[in-house]
């Protein structure tokens, strides 16, 4: 049994992030696909369909990209 105060205050302390892909645009909001299904979010980069994104409290932004590469 959960008590709804501490299942509120589970959710809204949610500060995890998880990566995305852009896969189109509705609007303000853009759509992503993640690992755990389609996510709507808002942007304040450029994207364009295909980006790799990191989605945090709800925003989109470009996800980091590898700037050296290490043979292997």
């Amino acid at each position: 049994m959960t008590y709804a105060l501490k299942e509120l205050s589970r959710l809204l302390a949610q500060d995890s992030s998880s990566i995305g892909v852009v896969v189109g645009f509705n609007g303000a909001l853009v759509r992503l696909a993640t690992e755990k299904g389609a996510v709507m979010a808002r942007t304040l980069d450029v994207l364009a369909i295909g980006d790799r994104v990191l989605i945090r409290q709800g925003v989109a932004m470009k996800a980091p990209a590898a700037t050296e590469v290490f043979p292997v």
